[in-house]
């Protein structure tokens, strides 16, 4: 009763108050703030509200708990610190963090309107061992500019905090998701306090925020916490991205490194035990020792199928079979990539932009092509001589005259063939009428391209709209890489896709003459996929709906990495 009565005061507060407090039943109150748009007037916003406990001492390795209610009035103006990480894409870049990091931000409209608003809530990027939600890496003005949603944007625990697992109930593994999951399940329950609608809910985000949209899609646990999604260069069929299937044996490896000395002999529960109490940074440079050459394989945080059994298990079996065998939840979907060369430096930029790695990486050509490629763990590199003489490739190594050449081929093996795999599968046994699916793929080359993330540096390589190019105009990240001048044609571009991007979480249509058809996928076609296209220094930024996809080598691709299911 002391409980209820109390929610009512909080919502009556709500109501009565000043426009920047809210209240939420069973929580508590937030006062919040008012943050500029870029090109538009300010807006609200409420900062770093805590939707679980903080997952530090004995609930490190553990399943998130929920949070629990605080004492008086909350100062929602200040952003939290991001999850504990190291950034392997950007030399230098500082261990940087805190473990107490499970919080959320809301953004809102100044403007009372006397209907619930469509919520967008972005997962963010950096590969499962980087990035934030925090406004500087995960900023909404562009959104909150294009007005008409809430916009809500959630922190995870990334690296070996959000994924470590020894395979069994002592610590399940899938931490990270599972606190996004946790923070869903706080907007289905609280958003409205905030004017936002729970029943219109957009799951998003860019490279692992597109594939963690996907997983949710895949995942029993989400089903009905969002209503459309996007999943933004990055999905799961990405070869760089797999199910950890012996994570005991790496949790021992690393919790050894870490200090734990009887790491190999421990009991999977006194493992886990220890493990809560080893020391972060020790734990976190740990990852270091799986690198193999460079920053590759760049995925070592990664998801594992969980026991049956596991309480408020994530994944219960690998995630392709569940896509392939048709146990989706099917909402709207929007799939997007950038350009296959741009995307394919990914892997081999951070190398070639330095001297010395490059020496090296050439030194052993063929096995570290084989990790640019992802390539299924043992296959012999002799296959990659396979692949270049497939796509008539005579070079020796990686250099100026090869780099464009390369990165055709790592583009379409992490990234194109992999979206297409996606959708063909999806489309065969998918409702596309009641849940429509879009496709675009972005190749406009900014002032501020997006390969600064792994080059360190803004040069122009001549390689299209880099990885992450089409997010650095959708979400403000000021943080990493420069404001674009507001009269620029930049500016005009993140205008124009941010009023594409909260479109589609408003009508769940990104673009109408833009949709596939799963006839138009027959015989190895593409079907009406937006194209967006033209570089800042021409002045030019056009799109088109296209349906012509370079498919050649795509039978090769499959053959190497779906022959096992």
């Amino acid at each position: 009763m002391l409980v209820r009565a109390l929610g009512a005061l909080f919502l009556l507060a709500a109501v009565s108050g000043d426009s920047l407090d809210v209240c939420l039943q069973d929580l508590g109150c937030l006062k919040g703030t008012e943050m500029p748009g870029f090109q538009t007037g300010s807006f609200e916003s409420f900062l770093g509200i805590p939707f679980a406990q903080p997952p530090v001492g004995e609930l490190r390795f553990k399943n998130p708990k929920p949070a629990t209610a605080w004492n008086g009035v909350r100062d929602a103006g200040t952003a939290m610190d991001s999850c504990l990480q190291r950034n392997y894409f950007i030399d230098g870049w500082p261990i940087l963090g805190s473990e107490d990091c499970l919080y959320l931000n809301v953004y809102r409209p100044k403007e009372e309107t006397s209907t619930l608003l469509p919520v967008m809530v972005y997962v963010h990027s950096g590969g499962f061992f980087s990035g934030s939600a925090h406004p500087i890496g995960s900023g909404p003005e562009y959104l909150m500019d294009a007005g008409g949603v809430i916009v809500v944007t959630i922190s995870y625990r990334v690296g070996p905090f959000g994924f470590l697992s020894t395979g069994d109930e002592h610590m399940p593994g899938n931490f990270g998701l599972k606190d996004q999951r946790l923070a869903l399940q706080w907007v289905q329950r609280y958003i409205r306090s905030f004017g936002g609608d729970p029943d219109m809910v957009t799951l998003f985000g860019h490279s692992a925020g597109g594939v963690s949209t996907h997983l949710h899609m895949l995942s029993p646990g989400s089903k009905g916490l969002f209503h459309r999604a996007m999943s933004l260069t990055g999905m799961w069929f990405s070869p760089t991205i797999t199910i950890l299937k012996d994570p005991l044996s790496q949790t021992r490896y690393l919790a050894k490194l870490a200090g734990i000395a009887e790491a190999e002999s421990l009991s999977s529960k006194d493992l886990a035990q220890k493990l809560s109490d080893v020391d972060a940074t020790k734990l976190l440079k740990s990852i270091d020792s799986l690198k193999v050459f460079d920053t590759l394989p760049q995925l070592h945080s990664r998801p594992v199928i969980e026991p049956v059994g596991c309480p408020d298990a994530f994944l219960v079996e690998d995630p392709l079979t569940t896509h392939l065998s048709g146990n989706m939840h099917q909402v709207p979907w929007v799939i997007s990539y950038n350009s296959r060369t741009g995307e394919g430096t990914l892997t081999l930029l951070h190398a070639f932009v330095d001297a010395k790695r490059q020496e090296e990486f050439n030194e052993n050509f063929l096995e570290h092509m084989a990790l640019a490629l992802s390539l299924p763990e043992g296959t012999d590199p002799e296959v990659v001589q396979d692949i270049f003489d497939a796509y008539q490739f005579h070079g020796k190594g990686l250099n100026n005259d090869t780099l464009l050449d390369l990165a055709e081929i790592s583009g379409d093996f992490n990234f194109f063939y992999p979206m297409y795999q996606t959708i063909v599968s999806y489309a065969g046994y998918a409702d596309l009428e009641k849940n429509p699916l879009s496709v675009y793929i972005f190749d406009y080359e900014g002032s501020r391209p997006a390969t600064v993330f792994v080059s360190g540096n803004d040069l122009n390589y001549g390689v299209g709209a880099g990885h992450m190019e089409d997010g650095l105009h959708t979400i403000r990240i000021k943080g990493f890489v420069e404001d674009y001048p507001k009269d620029s044609l930049d500016a005009k571009v993140t205008q124009r896709m941010s009023e594409l991007v909260t479109q589609f979480g408003k009508t769940g249509i990104f673009r109408e003459d833009a949709t596939c058809q799963a006839s138009d996928l027959k015989d190895q076609k593409m079907c009406n996929y937006l194209f967006f296209y033209g570089h800042t220094s021409t002045g030019t930024f056009q799109e088109s709906v296209q349906n012509s996809l370079d498919l050649t080598r795509f039978a090769l691709w499959k053959k190497l990495y779906m022959s096992k299911q």
